[in-house]
């Protein structure tokens, strides 16, 4: 009787990640962002909109809803905008 062995020629694949758009509080800068996590959109938020403070909220642009929940975020379809806003600041349609 042999013994068979399983040898994995690939690395398991991280989720793909989809496309955001992303606007501050004014709307006056919009960035678009591939994500596959909400820990990594915050990530890049940060990084893209150049938040030192690390505090944000996360809402959807269109109607304020937060969106503070990885479940809620997967709910999302692909192109969901986003409004990020920082400490202060509040939604406005």
């Amino acid at each position: 009787v042999g013994v068979v062995t399983k040898q994995t020629l690939f690395p398991a694949l991280m989720p793909a990640g989809r496309p955001f758009r992303v606007s501050n509080a004014s709307r006056s800068s919009r960035k678009g962002i591939v994500a596959s996590s909400l820990q990594e959109l915050i990530s890049k938020i940060l990084d893209a909109f150049i938040i030192s403070t690390g505090i944000i909220t996360l809402v959807l642009e269109e109607d304020g809803t937060v969106v503070d929940t990885e479940e809620f975020f997967k709910s999302l379809d692909d192109n969901t905008h986003f409004m990020v806003l920082e400490k202060g600041q509040k939604w406005t349609p």
